[in-house]
């Protein structure tokens, strides 16, 4: 019946107005991301699946219509040689497990699908009997991954083209005082000894020289050079692309859940299925499209009564607000970037990241973000607001003050209060590489004062962290631009407010099941209407909520955590 009723919803919802779809440039393909294959599910990894799953998926692609496609074929495609197929897919896998050879490589041979293969220069290193360095923190046997021998076997045969991995960025490296190990390819790293951040030619210069590393190592056991780097845990930067690209590699492969494009190989997005998922699942995955609501719960955090801490107290604090929120059960947190401002209008207080632009109040927006993201298992967006920034800083130097906190801080998203709103914009699917595209494309001429400084802020940030998704609080009970990712509507004051604006968004096609994660409620401040609120908002198909006073009730009511939780929608009157 629910589904019935969702259907019901889309179709009146695609009636009254047509579905608006933008994506990039080029033709579409989708890629997969494995690592490692076993033969029993008693020794499953998270990122491995059994052989008898592998051999089903290729059998699936087989008996479909799909086509595995190589590398070579990407770059035809690229430059209008030769199309692709319809149903192009890029099969790879990563670290260069010994499975890929004794598991892989037996049925690549008989159902002739080209792979690419990453491998991590690191772990290929050292004698067969001997231990190698895995991810940073353990030693494992030299013999968990394949030999220069066996790459050259899979090499010759066509079938296999050799990627890099890096050759010692798959582990995490210390990203603030507190000690924090964050993705090495991502990180400007803090060093405890001279209390001090990596400068931008400190980093470029790391990254370099493990890339050239590694190009040497693969071109010298190979034979030939990479062409493509796929990033460890599918992270970069802007200024590491801009160094690979530098060097020589014309791919560079990511760990997205997203469809990618023959225009831009350097944003390879890949589907990593985990734990071994049945074929339906895979299948559906790699559909790449939003046919259910995009069940988002928002929690506004500000880190002002954290900074006044001393260390020990902010652990203990740092430790109840990762608990609070795993038991609100959102899924996303939006964090105040800066210390509370003293009246609406003004300049910029002191910030929680390092800049030069700022005084620092506390060096805690790195760690609680990674905290967070790690041990609640929520998205991490980050405020700053444009017209205080430029208040304090100069409008010209904003944009540096919010690549200053892409580069120290590891994030999701960024989040703006959006000045004008839109006339009448398009119902757009919550699909984020669509979005991400209209945003490409925004002529920054189009805008002005508040808006065009936010628009440059955005693409500051994501100079740095290519991946950012944007999330703006809209000053008034209206959709969202097309190119943003998630608008919070304004606070309501009621129930019935929420019940009339949720009414009017569906007449207007906004909570079709599709887009529906676009549009985000704020619930009313006042806790005895917030479950009220959101179930009123819920019947009328609104699956994004938000508590966003400037710190939520923690630790929540039970009554509304059972409503708010992410783990409990949908809700069942």
């Amino acid at each position: 019946m629910r589904r019935l009723l969702f259907l019901l919803l889309f179709l009146v919802a695609a009636a009254v107005i047509p579905e608006a779809r933008s994506q990039p440039a080029g033709q579409r393909f989708v890629s997969i991301a494995f690592h490692d294959v076993v033969d029993r599910p008693d020794e499953l990894e998270t990122d491995a699946v059994t052989g008898r799953s592998l051999a089903q998926f290729f059998d699936w692609l087989k008996g479909t219509g799909w086509t595995a496609v190589s590398l070579d074929d990407l770059a035809a495609a690229a430059r209008g040689v030769r199309p692709l197929p319809d149903q192009a897919i890029l099969i790879t896998f990563d670290d260069g497990y010994k499975s890929l050879y004794t598991r892989v490589f037996p049925l690549l041979k008989v159902y002739r699908f080209p792979i690419v293969s990453a491998l991590v220069g690191s772990w290929m290193e050292g004698e067969a009997g001997g231990t190698v360095s895995y991810g940073g923190d353990r030693r494992v046997p030299r013999n968990n991954f394949i030999s220069w021998t066996e790459a050259r076997e899979m090499q010759a045969s066509g079938l296999v083209e050799f990627a890099s991995h890096s050759y010692a960025l798959h582990k995490g490296v210390q990203a603030n005082p507190q000690g924090s190990m964050t993705p090495a390819a991502v990180t400007w790293t803090y060093d405890p000894a001279t209390r001090h951040y990596e400068d931008d030619r400190q980093y470029a210069a790391r990254i370099r020289a493990d890339l050239v590393r590694s190009r040497s190592q693969l071109a010298a056991n190979l034979g030939r050079a990479p062409r493509a780097m796929v990033w460890p845990y599918g992270r970069y930067t802007g200024p590491s692309l801009e160094v690979a690209k530098r060097l020589g590699f014309s791919f560079s492969l990511t760990l997205e859940a997203e469809a990618a494009y023959t225009s831009d190989l350097f944003a390879i997005h890949r589907y990593f299925p985990t734990r071994n998922p049945p074929l339906g699942e895979i299948a559906d995955n790699l559909r790449f499209d939003a046919p259910q609501p995009r069940t988002r719960r928002i929690a506004c955090l500000r880190l002002d009564a954290m900074a006044a801490l001393g260390p020990g107290a902010q652990d203990e604090a740092l430790g109840q607000l990762i608990e609070d929120v795993r038991k609100l059960g959102a899924n996303t947190v939006m964090i105040h970037a800066y210390a509370a401002l003293s009246s609406p209008g003004a300049p910029l207080g002191d910030v929680f990241f390092p800049t030069a632009l700022r005084p620092l109040k506390a060096d805690l927006l790195s760690r609680v973000s990674w905290q967070l993201r790690g041990r609640a298992g929520v998205e991490v967006y980050t405020h700053l607001p444009v017209d205080a920034a430029a208040a304090a800083v100069g409008a010209a130097r904003v944009p540096a003050l919010y690549a200053d906190m892409a580069k120290y801080t590891v994030t999701d998203g960024i989040t703006f209060d959006l000045g004008s709103m839109p006339a009448r914009p398009a119902v757009v699917p919550s699909l984020p590489g669509e979005i991400r595209a209209r945003r490409a494309v925004l002529n920054l001429s189009a805008f002005t004062g508040h808006d065009r400084l936010l628009l440059e802020a955005y693409r500051a940030t994501a100079e740095i962290d290519p991946r950012q998704r944007l999330m703006v609080s809209l000053s008034a009970p209206g959709p969202p631009p097309e190119w943003v990712d998630v608008g919070l509507l304004p606070q309501s004051r009621d129930v019935a407010e929420t019940a009339g604006l949720a009414r009017r968004l569906r007449a207007e096609g906004w909570l079709r099941p599709d887009a529906a994660g676009r549009v985000a409620f704020a619930l009313p401040a006042e806790p005895r209407l917030q479950v009220e609120a959101l179930r009123q908002a819920q019947r009328h198909g609104a699956s994004a909520f938000a508590l966003c006073p400037d710190q939520p009730a923690l630790p929540p009511a039970p009554a509304l955590s059972a409503a708010f939780s992410a783990a409990t929608y949908p809700y069942r009157p």
